[in-house]
């Protein structure tokens, strides 16, 4: 009698057969290789502009050259005469000007220098450096700020004050005489007396 393979099975105590329905799959391999350590990003920053720390300029230590470059100013450097106005005088003002000082015998850049208001200090270092003999504040507001007075104009001039040990009289700016012509007298008053103040200096 010929054994069929499921007798076989059968004898070797080996059924019930278990038959394989679908192939094994694989187990996922899990890689042990630990992870490297990740350097964190290097992260740049923004450059950021450093304001530029504005200098005080050394006023005490400038030449003439240099302080003109903050005031409105021409004329000899040496000049015995300065003439400083609230505003720079310009057109018909100037044209005045120049009668005015032609009136005293004076002509621009000939021992005259002229001005304009500035702050305290850019002053300070004109006089220093030019070392004029007498001072002509033209206008209140030169006079008030150059004297450090409230009192108008009218109760300033006509008298011989003094800034920085320098001689100062006070007058109207030819700016204010070409719409005030009445004032024309007071004003030629004014430069007689810092003719005068000149000459006895001499």
């Amino acid at each position: 009698m010929s054994l069929t393979r499921e007798d076989m099975l059968r004898e070797l105590e080996l059924l019930p057969a278990w038959h394989l329905n679908a192939p094994l799959t694989q187990p996922e391999v899990v890689s042990t290789v630990p992870t490297q350590e990740l350097a964190p990003p290097e992260i740049t920053l923004p450059e950021i502009p450093v304001p530029e720390i504005e200098k005080t300029p050394d006023i005490a230590n400038m030449d003439l050259a240099s302080v003109n470059q903050h005031v409105i100013s021409s004329g000899d450097p040496n000049a015995d005469w300065l003439f400083v106005g609230d505003v720079a005088m310009e057109g018909d003002a100037a044209t005045l000007l120049d009668k005015m000082l032609i009136a005293i015998q004076l002509q621009r850049r000939k021992n005259v220098y002229l001005t304009q208001l500035s702050e305290p200090e850019y002053f300070k270092r004109q006089i220093a450096l030019i070392q004029p003999k007498l001072i002509v504040a033209f206008g209140e507001k030169a006079a008030q700020s150059l004297l450090g007075s409230n009192e108008p104009l009218d109760a300033l001039r006509g008298q011989v004050h003094h800034y920085e040990n320098v001689a100062l009289i006070a007058s109207y700016a030819p700016s204010h005489l070409l719409q005030h012509t009445q004032d024309k007298a007071k004003a030629w008053a004014d430069l007689c007396l810092a003719r005068d103040t000149m000459q006895s200096m001499k």
